[in-house]
């Protein structure tokens, strides 16, 4: 049995079906009772409904499990806890590998966010369980928040255009935790940069347009809007202006719905104040100095292929959401 934990997240879903695929069984940990059936829906045989940060829900999680993939929800800053009952609990319930997922350059210990990831990965390093360690770099999914902005022609974000960013297909994350999960041991105390290319927002933006058939140009939003979103208004202005550029009257719809979907990114408004706070000097620090990719060598190997590129992303997404296909006019 494997379990994976946060397995209504990105990831999760992901690697919950290509488990499924596989008739790998599979126990999933949610949060809620719709989580719960989306789970199922994906092929989970057994699930869990629970709080992490509960020991009662890692027992009835880990009982009987061989293998965790463990990824915590963005919005729990403090993982040390999680690890420590994870530790103290799962050898006893059977548990024999844990793949652990963490972060691309955990050693940036001035965010949060890494700095908790970099904790956790010495704890499991310490504790004698067989572990081996997955930092994926930013997703290139994490664009598709402002969906709606790019149908009009922009895409807002609160880090400069100018940034390089590492980025990687989260598709291509489940798949390469699925190989590992099925056969755990030869990775055993392995740490695995999940990475596929660097680009600036401009460029992600060149290749949008190519794929949507209008342009689409990238604008920074100040981080600091993730806090207070006054401070997105100076930025406003260009956003409407690029998008009426491009796409004209059709821009109406898209940047008011994009609007309604940026009022509350990922569900911020419900973090605690601390991890808005985290994302926050997260979103600035990224903002300033961009995000290097990690060992591009590694993802080719463990899949087995070459990872997805962000053209192949891009085409897929706007198949998938109803995209303009290449070449079209609006």
């Amino acid at each position: 049995m494997i379990t994976v934990t946060s397995a209504a997240g990105g990831v999760g879903r992901l690697l919950v079906r290509q488990l499924a695929t596989q008739n790998v069984p599979v126990r999933a940990v949610v949060k809620n009772a719709a989580q719960a059936a989306t789970t199922r829906q994906d092929g989970a045989v057994e699930v869990v409904v629970g709080d992490l940060r509960s020991e009662e829900t890692l027992r009835n999680a880990l009982t009987g499990a061989d293998v965790l993939y463990h990824a915590a929800p963005t919005q729990i800053i403090d993982e040390k806890p999680i690890i420590d009952h994870l530790i103290a609990i799962g050898p006893a319930n059977g548990l024999q590998h844990i793949v652990f997922h963490s972060v691309i350059h955990p050693n940036l210990h001035q965010l949060t966010h890494h700095h908790q990831k970099d904790i956790a990965e010495g704890i499991l390093r310490s504790s004698g369980i067989p572990t081996t360690v997955l930092r994926p770099s930013h997703y290139m999914q994490n664009y598709l928040e402002v969906w709606e902005f790019l149908q009009a022609g922009v895409m807002p974000y609160p880090v400069s255009p100018d940034s390089v960013m590492g980025v990687v297909d989260v598709a291509d994350v489940a798949e390469a935790a699925a190989n590992i999960l099925v056969d755990p041991t030869p990775h055993t105390d392995r740490v695995y940069d999940l990475s596929t290319v660097e680009l600036t927002r401009h460029e992600m933006a060149e290749i949008w347009s190519d794929v949507l058939g209008h342009r689409v140009t990238a604008i920074r939003i100040p981080p600091s809007s993730l806090t207070n979103s006054l401070n997105v208004l100076p930025a406003l202005a260009s956003v409407v202006g690029h998008a009426v550029q491009s796409t004209k009257l059709n821009s109406i719809g898209h940047l008011v719905r994009g609007a309604k979907a940026a009022s509350n990114p990922r569900d911020m408004k419900n973090w605690p104040a601390d991890a808005r706070e985290a994302y926050r000097t997260m979103m600035t620090h990224y903002d300033g100095y961009g995000l290097p990719a990690g060992d591009l060598t590694v993802l080719p190997k463990l899949l087995g292929h070459t990872p997805t590129s962000y053209e192949q992303f891009a085409q897929r997404s706007a198949a998938e959401f109803g995209g303009i296909p290449i070449g079209a006019s609006r």
